[in-house]
């Protein structure tokens, strides 16, 4: 990263650091909207987070670690517009990223999304979403995930990618209707910028259109059962001369409650199944899950416990799909109206579907977080995050360690 900009991030942390030490006593503030403007049905919310990182593994290679110093700036902007029976968004996600020894990892993603929510009589609504990324996958994950730094296959950049999508839903039973539907449809489209000899395979359009009926057996709790079709793409058959073009059923049966008691969560269950367009692919069907059940003991204290079962794209050339299983508990607590920790304990299950077999992957991840807020408009935040993964293929193996130190500031 450029000196320059490097003192300009040491000013920016020094800054906060002094507003921090004024604002030890108790601050009449806090608590109020980080809203810059709201006039009328008009509302801007903006902020800009400040991070240094200490990763111990940049490319989370199993044999040449390598540790980098990274500095960050994640800008975030909210535009609302709230007409009668509607509200219009637009919002803008930055994410800028320096690394101290290895410059061809830094990074620039941008995030683009615009929203139009519109009541449509008593019982309907009518959502429209439009989004555009542009992002990257750091080297040694994604598609480059294995690849020893060493090894000439090893990119000389991060890949980077963009993802545009156009989304409706329709929903019927809104305000607490006895029985509800919900209709959706969206379309994304997926392409690699670079890297190209590697990336152009997994170039796709994805289409998908999904159903979901509900009836409330009481006031807060509802039965549901969503069933959801996807098609899938791609730009250009693989080397091996296979198609992945294929389409994806899904259904889930599931129980959804808000604030039962102490308790608010969700739980569905169902199954998936692939079809692939090549007779030389097998077609694939597997369980899926979605739970997740929030427990809150005391009004500054929560449990979260969630899994999820998914299927993915492949990210091999070799692959066909990637069959995801991810369990996850947190707890955050509130020491006091300013200080607030985070524990999340995760582990991730991961099956690499081929034409020849399949290879299976686990990955424990730990973190934890403290956030501390000064003023309505500052916070600092604190952590550590230990990842790893054990592969029955020792280039796949690795641990890393992530050092965080920043400050979110609203403005």
């Amino acid at each position: 990263m450029p000196r320059p900009f490097r003192w300009r991030l040491c000013i920016v942390l020094s800054v906060c650091l002094v507003s921090s030490a004024l604002a030890y006593p108790p601050d009449p503030e806090q608590g109020q909207e980080p809203t810059l403007v709201h006039r009328g049905g008009f509302s801007l919310e903006s902020s800009l987070g400040v991070q240094a990182l200490n990763d111990s593994n940049i490319f989370q290679s199993s044999t040449d670690v390598q540790s980098s110093q990274i500095w960050t700036l994640a800008p975030r902007l909210l535009l609302r517009f709230e007409p009668a029976r509607s509200r219009l968004e637009f919002r803008y996600k930055g994410d800028y990223g320096w690394y101290d020894k290895s410059s061809h990892d830094d990074y620039a993603d941008h995030a683009l999304q615009a929203g139009a929510y519109l009541r449509m009589g008593e019982r309907s609504g009518l959502d429209l979403v439009a989004s555009y990324d542009a992002a990257h996958e750091s080297r040694g994950t994604g598609l480059s995930l294995g690849l020893e730094p060493a090894s000439g296959a090893f990119p000389q950049d991060p890949d980077r990618y963009t993802t545009g999508q156009f989304l409706g839903r329709y929903t019927y039973g809104v305000s607490h209707a006895r029985a509800f539907i919900s209709l959706e449809a969206s379309k994304e489209r997926f392409a690699y910028q670079n890297n190209l000899a590697l990336t152009q395979p997994f170039d796709r359009d994805e289409s998908y259109g999904q159903a979901t009926f509900g009836v409330r057996v009481r006031p807060k709790t509802s039965l549901e059962l969503s069933v959801q079709a996807l098609d899938i793409t791609y730009d250009h058959p693989r080397a091996s001369g296979l198609n992945l073009d294929s389409r994806e059923y899904r259904y889930l049966l599931g129980v959804v409650w808000e604030a039962t008691g102490a308790t608010t969560g969700s739980v569905r269950v169902g199954g998936v199944t692939k079809k692939f367009d090549d007779p030389a692919l097998p077609d694939y069907s597997a369980p899926n899950w979605e739970v997740a059940i929030r427990w809150s003991p005391r009004t500054y204290s929560h449990f979260t416990l969630s899994t999820r079962r998914y299927l993915a794209e492949p990210v091999d050339l070799s692959g066909d799909a990637t069959d995801s299983a991810v369990y996850s508990l947190s707890w955050s607590h509130g020491w006091s109206s300013r200080l607030e920790s985070k524990l999340d304990l995760s582990k991730v299950y991961w099956t690499y579907r081929f034409v020849t077999g399949e290879r299976k992957d686990k990955s424990p991840l730990y973190s934890l977080a403290l956030t501390y807020r000064m003023r309505w408009w500052l916070r600092w935040e604190a952590g550590v995050d230990l990842n790893a993964r054990d592969s029955p293929l020792a280039s796949y193996n690795y641990s890393q360690r992530i050092m965080r130190l920043g400050a979110r500031i609203t403005y």
